[in-house]
């Protein structure tokens, strides 16, 4: 038996389709969030390494993904960002 607790998923908890098997998207940086008629909204950039004339390397942020959510699930992502954050910053020897 695999050890699934980091995942924060019961084992014989609820499974969901991915019928469009949708892509990981990484990104770098949050470069726009507010608040609109009762929803989350949330850009996140890439950054591209573009090559310069200059032989200087300049990251490009690209836009990756936009993010609209209910206050729900911004409560959810706030909890879940929270106990990963704690759980990746603790000193040496004290992690679970």
């Amino acid at each position: 038996m695999t050890d699934d607790a980091h995942l924060n998923v019961p084992p014989f908890g609820p499974t969901y389709a991915d019928p469009n098997n949708v892509p990981v998207t990484f990104v770098n940086e949050l470069i726009v969030s507010g608040f609109l008629n009762g929803n989350v909204n949330m850009t996140l950039a890439t950054a591209h390494f573009t090559p310069m004339s200059d032989k200087k390397v300049v990251p490009d942020l690209v836009v990756a993904s936009r993010l609209r959510f209910d206050l729900m699930c911004a409560q959810q992502i706030h909890a879940a960002l929270g106990r990963i954050i704690e759980q990746s910053t603790k000193p040496a020897g004290k992690a679970n």
